[in-house]
């Protein structure tokens, strides 16, 4: 799913984590009470992960109502192999942030089960929520099941390309003095995909709000401008896909206009994004950053992502 700079970039990004955090555990004071609350949110928050899994069809409803009873059976099974990827995720957030708290193991270790036996719980409540006097809710379960599918398949989307995945558009009134007036065709219709689509513009703000906290919190110069050149990558690359965003509209491929125009097209919405996160992040970096000249290097970023590198990956396409 991850392209090989991605992983390479996210090792280096991990093990820098690593080591901080390590750090941090040797001169951590005796009874810090932030690491409580710490602890208190990440057990809370670590129970949203995984849902059930049914992997029921709309064609179930039809095929499977004479075999409610094995159906239910399912469902009930179906909690167990829901489980693998909550207790993995328990067990992992557990291990990470009980040296915060500096519990001894057995503690630790029925921390761990009572968020396990918490989730399961949660799970066999959301599976005896689809059947009701003895009756499964079809239209429930079947929704259900779409939606958690849609939600991973989001995920994937967010490094690959998925085919099937239904977008959703979203005019935002509030943003139609960006669309102006241009001559070029789909110079017009690339900004208005990035302005009304689900993803593309959803995905901007999050990872510029993502960099602008790490540029505004992080007291560590360098890791902070690694961070946002990470996430400025990673706009960029969720951005190049917009190039064949009108591949299916027809009436797009009545206009005689060539492949090398609508590439250039592409990339000329790219660099003006590209440009313009990149001064946003040069002017918070003249703010926050203790080492000014470290700044500079958002320039030198946003030329590079904003130009050398849509036109390497676009050319490849």
């Amino acid at each position: 799913m991850f392209n090989d700079h991605f992983v390479l970039v996210l090792m280096f990004l991990l093990g820098f984590l690593a080591y901080q955090y390590a750090a941090f555990l040797k001169n951590m004071p005796q009874n810090w009470l932030p690491g409580y609350l710490i602890a208190v949110v990440v057990s809370i928050l670590i129970l949203f992960i995984g849902q059930l899994a049914t992997f029921v069809e709309p064609a179930d409803q039809q095929f499977l109502l004479a075999k409610e009873q094995a159906v239910q059976a399912y469902l009930k099974s179906s909690i167990k192999r829901s489980m693998i990827l909550p207790t993995i995720a328990i067990v992992i957030a557990v291990l990470l942030v009980s040296p915060l708290v500096r519990l001894p193991f057995y503690l630790v270790l029925l921390w761990v089960i009572g968020l396990i036996v918490i989730k399961y719980g949660l799970l066999a409540r959301k599976a005896r929520s689809f059947i009701v006097h003895d009756l499964i809710q079809w239209g429930h379960l079947i929704n259900d099941e779409k939606h958690r599918q849609y939600a991973v398949l989001k995920i994937f989307s967010q490094f690959t390309e998925v085919k099937g995945l239904q977008q959703t558009a979203k005019r935002r009134k509030y943003l139609d003095i960006f669309l102006g007036n241009s001559k070029q065709a789909y110079t017009y219709l690339f900004i208005r995909t990035f302005l009304r689509s689900g993803d593309y513009f959803m995905l901007m703000l999050r990872l510029v709000g993502l960099t602008f906290l790490s540029l505004c919190l992080l007291d560590h110069d360098l890791f902070a401008l690694l961070l946002s050149l990470l996430f400025t990558y990673l706009l960029v690359f969720q951005l190049l896909p917009i190039s064949q965003s009108q591949d299916d509209q027809i009436m797009a491929k009545l206009y005689p206009i060539s492949l090398t125009e609508k590439q250039l097209a592409a990339k000329k919405v790219i660099r003006y994004l590209v440009f313009i996160v990149s001064g946003l992040e040069l002017v918070v970096s003249l703010v926050t950053f203790q080492d000014k000249r470290l700044a500079l290097v958002f320039i030198v970023s946003g030329l590079f992502l904003g130009m050398v590198y849509p036109s390497l990956k676009l050319k490849s396409k």
